[in-house]
């Protein structure tokens, strides 16, 4: 007869062993070989025979600007009606040519500045002036001139709102169990919205920037690819309720996901509580660093900070349309050989591809990590290929199959 107790410690040391099996298929799962390729991607539009870009005319216009696609499929007039909604309310986005130049000669700037890093024209006249020209002048049918109509809305709201509040005195004689327990029950009644409505100041910033791009070939002024609009938003609130907004909710909810998802922020929660620490603890440190300076996205940028980084936004998506760009991604390297998954890993990317194809034979991790170098390298064609080839060996390998989508052209 088995002793229950002997039992009962079997199955425990049975289930410590699951437990354990299965963290580590997490943890190898967490650690699998993937690397941050710099990857080239090709333009999306197919520019022919344009070897000369001029920077032409920008000029601001009038007119409606589109809401996010997420809300025009969406639109009904329920949609404006909401508690957390302030006075005045902002359900459209109406530009007028009353905004200052600046807004354009910033997009123009930004637009020269993506070309110049990573496209494959020359610049000329950036300027946009009659007068920008310098040397011998091309051919005309190799210049393409790039035109742009920009609308702009910025809308800077600073005052307050009543916000409830819940006084706890703190009494020093108190456990630490007793303060926690009063501090919960301070911050329940606050949220429930009872206590004292203290006027509490916020500034709330909302702008919106619509580009119209032309690109036409200066010989005979038709268009090198058809006109395209590009459209970023902003939002944000500093102080005040955070569920406010004088921006329609379900307008500021689309600007969030869809534009503003990969803001990078300058500091992680634990690094401002160790400056605020600091700021206490060694004063003469904390200023020197320059922590006391603005520097993170939770102080409100100046109305020149805002346009031009709506103005690199833009710029950035257009330029992605006529010229091959780069983008970081986190790809898998698969399990095949040694020492081409060391290339990989070391973006040694045509050492890779060069001893790959001198393989004898090449599995379908093999082939995958051929296509990988081809795609990191921006040989998207290519990379395709090969990873339809590995597909044919291992047609069960997800990581194959989403390579094969990703390289869709």
């Amino acid at each position: 007869m088995i002793n229950p107790e002997k039992r009962k410690s079997d199955t425990a040391a049975h289930f410590r062993a699951l437990v354990f099996f299965c963290l580590c298929a997490t943890f190898f799962n967490a650690c699998a070989p993937k690397v941050s390729f710099q990857i080239e991607r090709p333009p999306v539009q197919q520019v022919e025979n344009i070897n000369y870009i001029e920077i032409g005319n920008f000029e601001i216009v009038s007119g409606q600007i589109k809401l996010p696609s997420a809300v025009e499929s969406g639109s009904n007039s329920s949609l404006w009606t909401s508690k957390n909604l302030l006075k005045p309310t902002i359900s459209k986005f109406t530009a007028k040519k009353s905004v200052p130049i600046l807004i354009a000669d910033l997009v123009r700037a930004a637009l020269v500045h993506e070309l110049s890093l990573q496209s494959p024209y020359q610049l000329i006249n950036t300027t946009g002036e009659e007068t920008g020209f310098s040397g011998v002048l091309p051919d005309p049918g190799k210049v393409a001139v790039l035109h742009g109509k920009v609308k702009y809305v910025e809308q800077i709201f600073e005052s307050e709102e009543n916000l409830p509040y819940f006084t706890n005195i703190k009494n020093k004689g108190a456990t630490l169990e007793q303060s926690l327990l009063a501090s919960a029950v301070s911050m329940g009644a606050e949220a429930s919205g009872a206590g004292f409505l203290i006027a509490t100041p916020y500034v709330e910033q909302i702008a919106a920037l619509e580009v119209e791009f032309s690109l036409l070939r200066k010989s005979d002024g038709e268009n090198v690819i058809p006109p395209q609009n590009f459209r970023t938003f902003f939002v944000r609130k500093w102080g005040g309720a955070p569920e406010t907004s004088h921006l329609a909710i379900q307008i500021k909810n689309a600007v969030l996901k869809n534009y503003q998802q990969n803001e990078t922020l300058s500091e992680s929660f634990l690094s401002r509580i160790d400056r605020a620490g600091l700021s206490f603890t060694n004063p003469t440190e904390y200023f020197a660093r320059g922590f006391n300076l603005r520097q993170n996205a939770h102080v409100p940028q100046t109305s020149l900070d805002l346009k031009i980084t709506l103005g690199r936004q833009v710029a950035r998506k257009y330029v992605k349309q006529i010229s091959p760009y780069h983008e970081t991604a986190e790809l898998l390297v698969e399990d095949g050989n040694s020492v081409a998954v060391t290339l990989i890993r070391g973006n040694a990317y045509q050492e890779a591809i060069a001893f790959i194809q001198g393989m004898n034979e090449r599995t379908a991790a093999d082939e995958y990590n051929l296509g990988l170098a081809y795609e990191a390298g921006g040989e998207i064609s290519q990379a395709r290929k090969h990873y339809k080839l590995a597909l044919k060996q291992d047609g069960n390998n997800e990581v194959i199959k989403a390579a094969v989508n990703r390289t869709q052209i």
